[in-house]
């Protein structure tokens, strides 16, 4: 009987620390479910309740999970066009950005003049612009020297059909060749010899292939021997002419590489070298002249077009990746590191050398790792829309001061303490039209029009390139160079998305930027307002400029429309 008890006892506390096991293992499971609101996903609660914007029952979204990854299928890879690439090192280098304009190569450039005296009967060609081959006819000429020397070749041969013709045999050659070199073809002269017939009009044609670019006379008008007629250019090479200060033009020589970016095909870049180096500076200036060649078999570039010209120099060893795999945000920079199949964790680094293209990465990542490189901005997205997270919450970026998740709003630093810096007029004025095709899209956004906010965002595309960087020197150049590649990707993401939040996000980005080019550049005749939103982006809050003082919030429209306060006035 006792062993029987005994036995009993045994069981009932095997049961009850079974229970009690999984007492805790729901417990753990119930920690980890989180929530969010359906029509508003930046919403998330680590327990059941109300979206504080619409409403709705908020919803149970994942059961824990790392918030800095991201797990996404083959086909959301595929149409994210997410591309990883392992970390090298490589050669990198300060770059200098010049701006440019192509321009025909003269090396190229014919002039079609008259080779004979007489009337220009006929141009066949009466507009610039036009394309013309080799051989084609091009203009008519009456030209009594020439109808004289017709008339000769005719009687030379003549003279050599006759009885005793061996010895006029070297004036028909004379003759013939007097035809050719006046400008009459082999067929002409054939034909001439084949009808014996002289003509009083001669049709020339064009000796090469090229386009158009200027007509020197007029029909009816009487030229002399050597009139130029046409200008023709041939297109499918042409020069890219840049200016450069002395302190630049120390840093480049005849044959270094550069790189050619055309406004319009950005995404096609044209390697290539410097060919012409001026010796001296341009007239009442300080600058000279920088040449590159462009090849352009396909014509679609044309002289006037502008372009930049980058090129980099002081190079060394260092890990890069591509300046779109870096994500910065007001907590350092990051990367999107592939940690498994379709996963992909948010790495924090620090970066060190930057130019135009590559990014140095001193800490964070190894030779070897491979990261995303398109696409980091939407895997961004997911994880601060779908997550509610900031990827780089709490982490800490050397010298930079972070806002952890639970700091309240209020303790973020609403302005940006920023030194301003002496900039010539003319730059503060391109800048505030910048700014005011930046308030167009705010309005869009204070409308959750994704489409409208997508068409207008284009115009701040323009509005930057139009901004004349050679206008700046120095710290104040690489400070503008700095804040142009963050407005630059955030223009392309907002562009690109259809998800209005996805916009919200990226403007936001737009936003930090375009502040701080305010305050260190200023803006000519400008008077708006710094505002903020502590309920955006989970209660992390975001800033937007606006030029009324009357809040109208740009993260979430109507909804919560009137959300936000003026943290500073800009003038």
């Amino acid at each position: 009987m006792n062993k029987i008890l005994k036995y009993i006892v045994i069981a009932l506390v095997f049961s009850l620390s079974a229970c009690d096991k999984k007492k805790h293992e729901n417990h753990a499971e119930e920690a980890k479910k989180t929530y969010t609101c359906p029509m508003h996903p930046q919403i998330v609660r680590d327990k059941p309740g109300t979206c504080p914007i619409c409403g709705m029952d908020l919803v149970l979204v994942t059961a824990g999970g790392d918030k800095t990854e991201v797990t996404l299928s083959e086909s959301q890879i595929e149409l994210s066009n997410i591309k990883v690439q392992p970390v090298i090192v490589q050669d990198i280098g300060n770059s200098i950005l010049l701006n440019g304009r192509l321009k025909a190569d003269e090396n190229q450039t014919e002039v079609v003049s008259t080779r004979v005296p007489g009337r220009l009967d006929k141009l066949f060609i009466k507009e610039t612009g036009v394309p013309i081959r080799s051989g084609q006819v091009i203009y008519e000429i009456y030209s009594e020297q020439l109808l004289t020397l017709q008339q000769e070749f005719l009687l030379a041969r003549e003279q050599v059909n006759s009885d005793d013709g061996k010895k006029y045999q070297s004036y028909l050659q004379a003759a013939k060749k007097k035809l050719w070199l006046y400008g009459m073809t082999e067929a002409q002269i054939n034909d001439l010899a084949n009808s014996k017939v002289a003509n009083s009009r001669i049709q020339f044609v064009a000796p090469a292939s090229g386009v158009i670019t200027e007509i020197m006379v007029s029909e009816g008008q009487y030229a002399t021997e050597g009139t130029a007629i046409y200008r023709l250019e041939k297109l499918n090479q042409l020069w890219v002419e840049a200016e450069l200060y002395p302190n630049e033009a120390s840093l480049i020589k005849l044959h270094d590489p550069v790189a050619i970016y055309v406004n319009g095909f950005e995404n096609q870049p044209v390697e290539s070298k410097v060919i012409f180096l001026s010796p001296e500076y341009r007239q009442g200036s300080q600058i000279f002249i920088l040449r590159a060649g462009l090849s352009n078999p396909n014509y679609q570039f044309v002289p006037g077009m502008q372009a930049e010209i980058v090129f980099e120099h002081s190079k060394k060893k260092a890990l890069t990746l591509p300046a779109d795999a870096v994500i910065r945000e007001q907590n350092g920079g990051h990367v999107y590191k592939k940690t498994g199949k379709g996963k992909f964790k948010a790495q924090m680094v620090t970066t060190g050398l930057e130019n135009f293209n590559k990014v140095e990465i001193k800490e964070g990542i190894e030779v070897g790792d491979s990261i995303v490189v398109t696409g980091a901005y939407l895997l961004y997205s997911e994880i601060v829309l779908k997550k509610g997270a900031n990827p780089m919450a709490g982490h800490h970026h050397r010298e930079m001061k972070m806002v952890s998740q639970t700091e309240t709003p209020s303790k973020q630093q609403s302005t940006v303490d920023v030194k301003p810096m002496a900039v010539d007029p003319k730059f503060s004025k391109q800048l505030g039209l910048v700014v005011a095709t930046y308030l167009k899209v705010k309005d869009a956004l204070v409308s959750s029009d994704a489409g409208r906010t997508s068409s207008l965002v284009k115009n701040i595309a323009t509005a930057l390139k139009n901004v004349d960087m050679t206008l700046l020197q120095g710290d104040s150049h690489m400070k503008w160079m700095e804040q142009l590649k963050i407005m630059e990707r955030a223009v392309k993401l907002i562009e690109s998305a259809k998800d209005i939040e996805i916009q919200r996000a990226s403007f936001s980005q737009l936003t930090d930027a375009l502040y701080t080019s305010i305050k260190s550049f200023g803006v000519e005749g400008l008077h708006a307002y710094y505002q903020f939103c502590p309920m955006a982006f989970d209660r992390k809050g975001a800033h937007w400029i606006s030029q009324e003082k009357q809040i109208s919030n740009p993260y979430f429209g109507e909804q919560m429309l009137r959300c936000g306060e003026t943290k500073e006035t800009l003038k």
